[in-house]
């Protein structure tokens, strides 16, 4: 019976042990986290500032290149000329999308792999 009970202690103590590890590496990964979310956020902010400055130039530029498209050529040219850019930028993010799922659907198959 003593051994028993010195078996089941061995094992309390080892449990206790991992938990420790396993909550010190969850408490790591929190930080990680935390500090990417922060710098993200961080980055937004910043961007926020920047666009509520540039905005006015942004839409003064954007007003100033359909004037111009316009006033080069015909305007029904202008209009399928912008058509196919915006059809082409749709496309781009498009797969730029698809780009991007496959490269996490990847870092997770590697990730769960890794894991023992």
């Amino acid at each position: 019976m003593s051994d028993r009970f010195e078996q089941l202690e061995m094992r309390r103590r080892q449990l206790l042990v991992r938990s420790a590890r396993l909550r010190a590496d969850l408490a790591a990964d929190h930080q990680v986290i935390l500090d990417t979310i922060g710098g993200v956020d961080r980055i937004v902010g910043r961007v926020r500032g920047l666009l509520s400055l540039a905005a006015p130039l942004l839409l003064a530029g954007g007003g100033a290149l359909v004037f111009g498209l316009f006033r080069r050529s015909r305007p029904a040219r202008a209009a399928v000329r912008g058509i196919a850019w915006l059809t082409m930028a749709r496309r781009l993010l498009t797969v730029l999308s698809i780009a991007r799922a496959f490269m996490r659907s990847r870092a997770r198959r590697e990730a769960a792999a890794s894991e023992p």
